[in-house]
């Protein structure tokens, strides 16, 4: 059975989950700082969730970002399989949850370090991002990238993390964790290889490695192309936003620039399309429907948002388009986080929700 607190109900046997408050949503003793990435789930929450849930299910996360859900997934034992469209996101996802020898990895690092510095012919960063760097640190970013084909996810995930930080520490300090600004001169001088070294000593430590996690860069909604029919307990997402945030901007932006990876065409198979995004997601939500059992679980993380001046409850947008039935849905507000900021700027009152779909008691439509 699964371990929910129990809530009123129509069905006593509907399963249910129960939320906590956080003062705060993020949690820097983790691996999950490794990289800001926009729109990033409160690994607080997802582990909250998690510990509900049976230690053998097998969890889908078919929107895995980053990976924060298949991390805390992993750190309590379950098998989990995450897809996503964004290959920097799949990196830095794998980087979290990839089995790796701790030792080793850091020898391989500093070993390169030492041949970045003895590179006689380095290719010059392109000038987009180089706006942002001191030449000197954007010189060391270049010999680090110009190595970086033989490295393992997790020191990607951390090269591809430094270079926001050093970003960050270039124009002052003075942009936010997760947002760009504007550049800030005189841009300072920044050591790179120091700046690389510290963000995976900080975060190699929390890597598990165990039980195995899959991540897929892959399209949602040919998803039955690598996840078997009637395989997944539980799915557990946050689903792109439908107010078209834009998943390769802000700092990966910057980083994909340097890596001379196309972002327009990144966004061209994201679901991120206001004007589309309705039937596209209905293409996923079938997609996912299709790898699910009688008795699977179906959690959704999703939030109010304002699009063309016109506030949309995720929870009734998600209930409609769905294949499922009968939901319950828990609601809060935003407390301490970016987006009750902008609510005080634009004077709204967003809520995020939980839907849950037990298809158990609730079936399909």
């Amino acid at each position: 059975m699964y371990a929910f607190e129990p809530e009123d109900s129509e069905n006593p046997n509907y399963r249910k989950l129960s939320l906590r408050h956080f003062e705060k949503v993020n949690n820097p003793q983790s691996i999950h700082g490794i990289y800001p990435y926009r729109g990033k789930m409160s690994p607080l929450d997802a582990s909250h969730i998690i510990k509900q849930l049976p230690s053998d299910s097998l969890l889908l996360d078919p929107f895995c970002g980053t990976g924060t859900i298949l991390y805390e997934a992993q750190k309590q034992g379950l098998n989990a399989i995450g897809i996503d469209n964004n290959p920097l996101a799949c990196t830095i996802a794998r980087g979290k949850t990839e089995s790796l020898n701790k030792e080793t990895t850091m020898i391989q690092l500093e070993s390169s370090i030492e041949s970045a510095k003895s590179l006689s012919k380095v290719s010059v960063m392109p000038s987009q991002p180089a706006r942002y760097f001191h030449k000197k640190t954007a010189d060391q970013i270049m010999r680090i990238f110009s190595l970086s084909t033989s490295f393992s996810a997790f020191l990607l995930s951390s090269f591809y993390g430094a270079i926001c930080l050093a970003a960050r520490a270039c124009n002052n300090w003075l942009w936010t964790s997760t947002s760009v600004g504007r550049i800030n001169r005189p841009l300072q001088n920044v050591d790179f290889y120091s700046t690389f070294l510290r963000k995976a000593r900080k975060h190699i430590e929390y890597v598990r490695g165990t039980p195995p996690a899959e991540v897929h860069t892959y399209d949602t909604r040919k998803l039955s192309e690598v996840v078997r029919k009637d395989s997944v307990d539980v799915v557990y997402t946050s689903p792109p936003y439908f107010d078209a945030l834009d998943y390769t901007g802000y700092y990966s932006k910057i980083v994909l620039e340097i890596l001379g990876i196309d972002r327009a065409e990144i966004r061209e198979g994201l679901i991120q399309r206001y004007s589309t995004y309705q039937e596209e997601m209905k293409k996923a939500l079938q997609a996912i429907d299709y790898v699910l059992h009688d008795e699977s679980l179906v959690i959704f993380v999703v939030g109010d948002r304002m699009v063309r001046k016109k506030l949309i409850r995720g929870a009734d947008f998600f209930t409609d388009i769905a294949p499922w039935k009968n939901p319950y849905i828990m609601e809060r507000e935003y407390t301490k986080t970016a987006s009750s900021l902008w609510d005080k700027i634009n004077t709204t009152q967003r809520k995020e929700q939980v839907i849950v779909w037990d298809l158990a008691y609730g079936g399909r439509k």
